[in-house]
């Protein structure tokens, strides 16, 4: 029996990242309001793409020195993203401008941008492989320490461009061209080769891929920080509309299925045609801000100006504020999001 003076035990979970470009900075907000729960313990994290770059932000700082080294550690990588301001300067003016036009206008300069990237690839524009975010990454993030530890699980996907399957790279394996594999959008970079074998961005076959994690991990609760709103309340009609609405569904197809895959092992279990023991028990739970996110161009993705990151990371820690005030009780207890919804509706 617990001493009555003891703190209470800390409640286990795991974190499932989306990506999103610069809309990561949404995420960076839950995770700095996530790490302020004295009861909750983060045990592994999946991520893709920029939730890939929060993954291991945050694994790294929690490693390092817990919640408050991996709050600052995400601080110091994300001011970091919007310093560069190469693609920011470029695609979006830096001065005179509100919030809502940094996150709802496109300048003509990032349409001039967007026709040439449909005539010149990467290896034409960029010969020499050069990717902004290596920096951060090899400076900010200790990945030997990573490599070394156990203690919390990290995995990154990318997607083999050869084979078109999907490469999980964990604990063992994690690295910063991994991590630069998972963020590697064709249309921006070359194609980041490890051993040997080209790869894509990993929103492309799991935004994040969630069995694998879930196979390494006890009884805990998972939470998934959605960066992609699911559903849209007009049909896509100008050219630029559907080209980013087929990104939109391409990138979180995989995702979705994998869900409802999960969802119909749990059908199964609960009508007793499965083992329970066998599966354990984890209980799922999601946090987005949907009716916002739907309103930001596609294009500010690549907005890395720090007064658009810093209203994202302003509106992913009011939104976490506000699970955790509706459902922070639920963790341990129930999930909070039902899987089984996702499954086809029986005719």
């Amino acid at each position: 029996m617990a001493d009555k003076g003891s703190p209470p035990a800390r409640r286990k979970v795991a974190l499932a990242l989306q990506g999103g470009g610069s809309h990561g900075a949404f995420t960076w907000g839950v995770l700095d309001r996530l790490l302020e729960e004295a009861t909750i313990e983060v045990i592994g994290v999946t991520g893709t793409s920029a939730g890939a770059m929060n993954a291991v932000a945050l694994a790294d700082g929690l490693v390092r020195g817990g919640a408050k080294q991996a709050r600052q550690g995400l601080r110091k990588f994300w001011t970091a993203i919007g310093d560069m301001n190469a693609l920011a300067s470029y695609f979006w003016p830096m001065s005179g401008e509100t919030v809502a036009q940094l996150r709802l206008e496109k300048t003509l300069a990032y349409t001039a941008w967007d026709m040439v990237s449909r005539n010149l690839s990467p290896y034409d524009l960029n010969p020499s492989k050069l990717n902004p975010l290596r920096g951060p990454l090899a400076d900010l993030i200790d990945f030997d320490g990573l490599r070394a530890q156990e203690a919390v699980q990290v995995m990154v996907c990318a997607t083999n461009c050869l084979t078109a399957r999907r490469r999980v790279f964990t604990n063992k394996d994690i690295s910063v061209d991994a991590v630069l594999a998972s963020a590697c959008l064709p249309q921006l970079f070359p194609a980041v080769e490890i051993d040997g074998q080209p790869y894509w961005d990993g929103g492309y076959t799991g935004n994040p891929a969630i069995a694998p994690l879930l196979r390494k991990m006890p009884k805990c609760d998972l939470i998934i920080v959605r960066v992609d709103p699911i559903n849209r309340k007009e049909t896509p009609r100008s050219v630029t509309e559907i080209h980013d609405r087929v990104t939109e569904i391409a990138f979180n197809s995989t995702f979705w299925l994998e869900l409802s895959a999960l969802g119909a092992i749990l059908k199964l279990v609960d009508e007793g045609h499965l083992d329970r023991t066998r599966f354990g028990r984890i209980f799922f739970h999601a946090i987005e801000a949907s009716d916002v996110m739907e309103k930001l161009a596609h294009s500010s993705k690549l907005n890395s100006y720090q007064t658009f990151l810093e209203y994202l990371f302003d509106l992913g820690r009011q939104t976490a504020d506000a699970w955790f005030a509706s459902h922070g009780p639920a963790i341990g207890q129930k999930s909070t999001v039902d899987l089984q919804k996702l499954l086809p509706v029986e005719t």
